[in-house]
This record gives structure tokens, sequence and C-alpha cells, in this order.
């Protein structure tokens, strides 16, 4: 590849950046609304599972949009370039997934123990529940991180 030669992303590197910008957008606001609420409201009295699950389920959305939209974007820059807009997935991209998927399960598997911990001792549901999201919210950066700088910088 020469020096001057655009770098361009697969697909698979696309749905990496599109899952930690709404992901990462969705759990934003999550905290920006539960931070207020938790700071004047006795933890007992706060309904955090609505808000969290909606912060959930709008990151899913969310990603699968914005990967087809991405997708538009790149048949619309691209015509006819299947080379370009990596229609299949290669060796390096399923090494790539397997690298950031075995980062990640190390990251939930610990955050996962500190939840079982609380469990354990008896903290309140909001707590074991906000210390579960917040885990998988985790984990789910570090294996986009890991993913996205495995794309750029390789093995």
């Amino acid at each position: 590849m020469a020096e001057d030669e655009p770098l361009y992303t697969t697909r698979e590197e696309r749905q990496v950046w599109s899952g930690l910008v709404t992901m990462a957008a969705s759990a934003l606001l999550y905290y920006a609304w539960l931070v207020p609420v938790l700071v004047r409201t006795p933890v007992a009295e706060i309904s955090w599972v609505p808000p969290m699950f909606w912060s959930m389920l709008a990151g899913m959305v969310g990603t699968i949009v914005v990967a087809i939209v991405l997708e538009i974007v790149v048949a619309v820059r691209h015509p006819g370039d299947e080379e370009q807009g990596a229609i299949a997935v290669d060796v390096r991209d399923r090494e790539i997934g397997r690298s950031g998927s075995r980062f990640a399960t190390a990251v939930l598997g610990t955050g996962l123990g500190a939840v079982v911990i609380l469990a354990a001792i008896g903290a309140d549901h909001f707590w074991i529940g906000n210390a579960a999201f917040l885990c998988g919210l985790l984990a789910t950066v570090a294996e986009a991180i890991t993913k996205l700088r495995l794309y750029r910088r390789g093995f």
C-alpha cells in the first residue's frame, strides 16, 4: 500500500465504530439522568429499571441504524467498489473479533465478580443492577477499543 493511498475501513470496523458510539452515547444519557436523581433522591425511591432498559434498547437499535446508514453512505460514495467496501469477512476480521472478545470477556468476568460480591453482601438492587450495567458497558468499550486498535495498528 502506498503512503498516499487512503485507508479504507472494512464493514466489520464500521460496525465496531457504530456500536462504540451508540452504546457509549446511550449509557452517557442514562448516567446524565441518573446522577442528578441520585444526588437528590434516596436510592430506594429511584425508579432506575425503565431508564436503564430504554438506554440499553436505544444503544442496540442505534447501533443497527447507524451501521445501516454507514453502509448506505459507503455504497453511495464508492458504488460497485466491493473490495474497498469489504463485503466478505476475512481471516484478519475473524482474528480481530476473537482478540476483542477475549479481552471483553476478561473485563466482563471481573465486573460480574464485583456484582456477585454486591449480591453476597446484600447490597440494594439499585447498586447490583447498575454495577452489572457498568461492567457490560466497560466490556463493550474495551472490546471496541481493542478491535479498533488492531484494525489500525495490527497485531
